[in-house]
């Protein structure tokens, strides 16, 4: 499982690695990865905070990394979230001008962030599937990241889970990200272990 931004640095979420102990105990080999502190190291501690913590400030976390879950490029109209929410975004003066700053994050340090996180799954040993749990402003991550390692790695499986993830994914949100191979939403738990046991299978 990875862990992507931008989830909040603390608490230790536990589902993760309760489904690590459920993983293994089924007789699959498991790890959980933390990234976040990747892009940490990028943008600044309290940069990352304000992202993750602030509800108003981290729709903005989820803008940085949309173009990135899609085509990698930016089209013209792609900032009129700042546009739109421009009041919200008082709470990233503390790194000078907010609206260049994002831009700078998302055209310069995202792509940093992705080949990063990329180098350190790949340290790691690729694995047969991973699995995304999305909660708090993680889904343009997981699905960037996620493309980027299956554009590296096609025969990876790709899972995007958690309680970000709700029962409106269907069919057609496979066609916008057809890189994943399938998506648990909130309340499947019970099917994680067979699912992950039959994507590893083949």
């Amino acid at each position: 499982m990875l862990d992507v931004p931008f989830r909040m640095l603390s608490p230790v979420p536990l589902a993760p690695y309760r489904l690590r102990a459920r993983l293994r105990a089924a007789g699959l080999a498991a790890r959980v990865m933390d990234l976040k502190p990747v892009l940490v190291a990028k943008i600044g501690r309290g940069a990352y905070r304000e992202l993750s913590e602030n509800l108003e400030v981290g729709k903005f976390g989820e803008w940085l990394f949309s173009a990135h879950a899609s085509d990698d490029r930016v089209e013209p109209d792609d900032d009129e979230l700042l546009d739109r929410f421009a009041d919200d975004l008082a709470p990233l003066r503390v790194v000078g001008d907010p609206r260049r700053w994002l831009r700078r994050i998302r055209d310069e340090v995202v792509p940093e962030f992705l080949r990063d996180a990329c180098a350190h799954v790949e340290a790691a040993g690729v694995p047969a599937a991973v699995g995304f749990a999305c909660e708090s402003f993680q889904t343009n991550a997981a699905l960037a990241l996620g493309r980027r390692l299956k554009r590296r790695h096609p025969r990876l499986k790709l899972v995007l889970g958690g309680i970000g993830v709700h029962d409106e994914w269907t069919a057609d949100s496979f066609q916008l990200a057809p890189w994943v191979d399938a998506v648990a939403p909130a309340g499947t738990d019970e099917l994680l272990v067979p699912l992950f046991k039959a994507l590893v299978a083949g």
